[in-house]
């Protein structure tokens, strides 16, 4: 009787623990998903569409050189355009939009 009992304790505190391992998982993945994002409106002022790098000049005059995240197509971009450009402090593109003329 007494083994039985200490079983079951043992099985519950694994349960009990297992579930709370879960939503630590789950806390620390949405943390991860985080990431700061920067963003900037400007012109695109040079492209490598070939190696996916880009620099886009911002209203004040300041160049940021971007290179494109692998979710990213620049093949509808060209010099020029003006763009609204989401990136990670890094330097990777997560977003590039057209400004409307």
């Amino acid at each position: 009787m007494m083994k039985q009992l200490t079983s079951r304790k043992l099985v519950s505190v694994l349960v009990v623990a297992l579930f709370m391992l879960s939503f630590a998982g789950t806390a620390v993945s949405q943390e991860s998903q985080g990431t700061e994002v920067i963003k900037v409106a400007g012109t695109i002022s040079m492209m490598m569409p070939d190696i996916g790098k880009i620099a886009v000049q911002n209203e004040s005059g300041e160049l940021v050189t971007l290179t494109a995240g692998s979710d990213v197509d620049l093949k509808d971009f060209s010099v020029g355009d003006q763009v609204v450009v989401e990136y990670t402090p890094d330097g990777v593109i997560r977003s590039i939009t057209k400004r409307g003329k």
